[in-house]
């Protein structure tokens, strides 16, 4: 390797380095001062490390939002989660495999519904779940949202067009119908880019604000979101060391589910052509 490339790596790996420690600081201050007493929260010079750890402050947190809050959102994010993989997945395979008529009029309706705002679609949305009473349902929360599945759809088209056709052809030679041919290959093989649109799914639906706020006004059906939210408001009585464990609360499922999807993550954008 010459200098000059030795030289190009060692300073794109400074920039990335650089990049992973300023994205970095804003977790970790979250983490540390979750766990920091009154006290230490208001200390100057800050104080970066909590002696001792107050453990108590997650449990605070926990109480603060209500467990019923927790279990609200993995409600709504799993099963948003499940039902828009389960659609996209089918309709990426059948519009990359199956030959129709109007298959590329139905890419382009689904590439243009990418572009249309999402305050554009709230209000109709809204009226079609208040109209089908819906209001304050776990469905009138989830279906709505199932619905935007455009980016899904392109995702597993792009990568189920580079799955071998011969895996298809060999298989109804075999006898195996298309149903049977997305079952048994066309969903195995789907694992990294499953993986990244799940991922990429329950993040956006774990953090959704405004359309459970508009749909679900009773407080049993509360997510965290919506709990988390007057933490930050001005004349807040709760303290901040609370808050910031509340906050850690409600980042701790994310980190998990990328944790377990990140070996497939870049693996499936770049295998869809999106890297």
């Amino acid at each position: 390797m010459s200098v000059r490339n030795r030289t190009r790596n060692s300073v794109h790996l400074a920039v990335v380095l650089l990049g992973g420690i300023v994205m970095a600081i804003p977790l970790l201050w979250l983490a540390s001062s979750a766990f920091k007493s009154t006290e230490e929260i208001y200390s100057f010079p800050p104080v970066f490390v909590p002696t001792p750890p107050q453990w108590s402050n997650v449990a605070d947190a926990i109480d603060l939002v209500g467990v019923r809050t927790i279990v609200n959102s993995l409600i709504f994010s799993g099963s948003v989660v499940a039902i828009q993989w389960l659609l996209t997945i089918a309709a990426g395979f059948a519009l990359a495999k199956m030959r129709f008529r109007g298959g590329g009029t139905i890419i382009a309706v689904v590439a243009a519904s990418m572009f249309i705002p999402g305050q554009v679609q709230l209000i109709p949305m809204y009226i079609v779940v208040r109209e089908m009473n819906l209001l304050n349902t776990y469905p009138g929360m989830i279906l709505p949202i199932v619905g935007h599945a455009a980016f899904g759809t392109l995702l597993f088209r792009q990568f189920f067009i580079k799955l071998p056709d011969g895996l298809i052809e060999a298989a109804r030679l075999d006898g195996a119908g298309w149903w049977k041919i997305f079952w048994k290959i066309a969903v195995p093989l789907s694992g990294p880019a499953s993986a990244a649109y799940c991922a990429v799914t329950f993040l956006n639906a774990w953090n959704m604000y405004v359309w459970p706020l508009v749909v679900a006004t009773r407080p049993n059906l509360r997510v965290l979101p919506l709990a988390i939210a007057p933490l930050a408001s001005e004349g807040t009585i709760v303290p901040p060391n609370i808050a910031m464990a509340a906050l850690l609360v409600s980042t701790v499922p994310v980190l998990i589910a990328f944790l377990f999807a990140q070996r497939y993550f870049v693996q499936g954008l770049s295998g869809t052509g999106l890297d």
